[in-house]
């Protein structure tokens, strides 16, 4: 039994103990007192610590793509290599190249692809084509006659242009901070590259914050930081950016901690270079007021 708790004497007797009898039509608790052969305990200073060891250790037991808490997160794809290059959505068993994200669930994604559509007009069709202007595939697309898409089938737009498009698409895709703020309600500021992307976890904790660098979906607790907001400066320039050894991929639970309702942390995207320079202090210093 493993579990995460705020009050270690209440969980303890809740699970080894009778308890309160429980209401008309549920089942009682399963008695572990018969089986339970000790208690063992860690100590954390945080939510997200306390998060992070209740990870660590249910990995050792269960795989988390086995877990039923543990939703599948969606990606967006798109490379801007294709000759045609398209959006789509993956999930996260996908090559981690050219995937953004993540977002809570495929519906969230599959609207922020159609949002995606309206800002820059990649093809959202899955055709192979060789493009012409009287191609009888791009003449009777309803996307194309509405000027919905660029048409590249149609010879609308060069290849060479439209993979420029797509490279926009991309960078907007890539870098939370060129985003407007009208386009926080699809994609949040923690979408972004997922391959090379380097992000930090700020979370508050009594009387200083707890800085964890998170590199390619992977928390790197043993490069985490904590500092009185008064040396939060000396704190950043601290920070290191790892290879995780041994290598872990922890993008399924922190895409569930990052859509929690009520999570106390805040999460920053880390543009590269970004890491250790003295601007990434203000925006530590204004995300710990907010969450504070």
């Amino acid at each position: 039994m493993i579990g995460k708790a705020a009050n270690l004497r209440r969980w303890a007797s809740g699970h080894l103990g009778q308890g309160p009898p429980p209401p008309r039509g549920r089942r009682p608790r399963t008695d572990l007192r018969p089986v339970a052969k000790a208690v063992r305990w860690s100590e954390t200073t945080s939510p997200f610590h306390q998060r992070l060891v209740y990870e660590r250790l249910m990995a050792e037991y269960i795989r988390p793509e086995k877990r039923r808490d543990l939703k599948p997160s969606a990606y967006i794809h798109l490379d801007p290599d294709e000759r045609f290059p398209r959006l789509s959505v993956r999930g996260p068993e996908a090559d981690p190249q050219n995937l953004y994200g993540p977002f809570r669930h495929r519906k969230a994604a599959a609207r922020a692809v159609d949002a995606l559509h309206r800002l820059f007009p990649l093809r959202p069709c899955d055709y192979t084509f060789e493009p012409a202007a009287d191609l009888a595939l791009g003449l009777g697309c309803v996307y194309a006659q509405v000027r919905t898409c660029a048409a590249p089938c149609l010879q609308r737009v060069s290849e060479d242009e439209y993979r420029a498009l797509a490279v926009r698409a991309a960078h907007f895709l890539a870098r939370p901070e060129s985003r407007p703020a009208e386009t926080l309600s699809w994609a949040p500021p923690w979408v972004a590259a997922v391959a090379g992307s380097c992000g930090l976890v700020v979370e508050p904790a009594r009387g200083a914050i707890e800085l964890y660098p998170v590199r390619e979906g992977a928390v790197l607790e043993e490069a985490a930081v904590r500092a009185e907001e008064r040396r939060l400066a000396q704190a950043v320039a601290s920070l290191r950016w790892p290879a995780p050894d041994p290598p872990r991929d922890d993008r399924r639970w922190l895409s569930a901690w990052l859509h929690a309702p009520r999570r106390t942390g805040a999460y920053l995207v880390v543009a590269e270079g970004e890491e250790g320079s003295a601007g990434l202090a203000p925006r530590i210093a204004a995300v710990a007021d907010v969450v504070t």
